[in-house]
């Protein structure tokens, strides 16, 4: 595993920009890498979460390098993502369409083909309402049938990632770049603290894993585990804010920890901590 570097800008704007500025060289570096047998890689494998960590993303076309990126060899997936209808705002997908990726497809640079998106609830409004009031009922037969109903949804929706994965990039997947943010908490992805009553992130067997009852709204999320997480070639974290102080102290004391679960990532070739001043204050 790559050493971890942490890196410190004095606000959170400079270091959105950094971001954006590192994210077009890393693609053009990665896509013009000459490999042992005199080629160049096929494809890049881009890993996007939500907050923070997607903001970069909306800065990405200002650059003038930007231009010189071949993004029909760019695929880009989903650390996590809400489980709500395709429409809601709340889908990480969503806005990274609305910050880069819907741009691309248009000017017919990004096949469509090349965004991978996690599964969306296909209920109803209605049928949505109706489960999530009976999972949070009074009685424990309606509240257990309605969390049943929404584990099978989820576990297929994770198992039809997971097969959207091994089909694309082999049995093993790796990701080329992972970018990812943390809560204040100290969760990553949508994999949060044991002591909120999660326990996602011990999870070692699957590529994907559902997850209900999120102690951040919306309550039904899919994420990727974090074995998969760990073995990216080039892991970012994106963390500002001094309410994540307590978490990023945490996180860089002990591995592993599941009440913080972001000290379980890792990169194989890089990891790198992007953060504020006031975010490690308690480091």
């Amino acid at each position: 595993m790559a050493n971890r570097t942490l890196i410190v800008y004095p606000n959170k704007n400079l270091m959105l920009q950094a971001g954006a500025q590192r994210l077009v060289l890393a693609l053009l570096d990665a896509l013009n890498e000459r490999l042992a047998d005199d080629s160049h890689r096929a494809r890049v494998d881009v890993a996007l979460s939500g907050g923070s960590a997607a903001q970069p993303l909306g800065l990405v076309l200002s650059d003038p390098l930007a231009d010189s990126i071949d993004w029909s060899r760019v695929h880009f997936w989903f650390s996590d993502e809400r489980f709500v209808p395709a429409y809601d705002t709340d889908r990480n997908a969503l806005e990274a369409r609305r910050l880069l990726l819907d741009r691309l497809v248009a000017e017919g640079k990004l096949p469509e083909a090349n965004i991978h998106e996690m599964p969306a609830d296909t209920r109803s409004v209605d049928e949505i309402a109706t489960v999530m009031a009976n999972a949070e009922s009074s009685d424990a037969d309606v509240r257990t049938a309605a969390d049943t109903d929404n584990a099978t949804l989820l576990d297929a929706a994770a198992r039809e990632y997971e097969q959207e994965l091994i089909r694309e990039m082999g049995p093993e997947p790796v990701f080329d770049l992972m970018i990812l943010g943390m809560g204040p908490d100290g969760h990553y992805a949508s994999l949060f603290p044991a002591s909120s009553g999660h326990h996602e992130v011990d999870v070692t067997d699957r590529l994907t894993v559902g997850v209900s009852h999120s102690p951040k709204m919306p309550p039904l999320r899919i994420s990727l585990t974090s074995p998969l997480i760990a073995r990216s070639r080039h892991t970012w974290f994106f963390a500002a804010g001094a309410g994540k102080a307590d978490s990023l102290a945490h996180v860089f004391v002990r591995p592993n920890n599941p009440e913080y679960p972001s000290s379980y990532a890792g990169g194989t070739e890089e990891f790198v901590w992007f953060s504020t001043e006031e975010t490690v204050t308690k480091l």
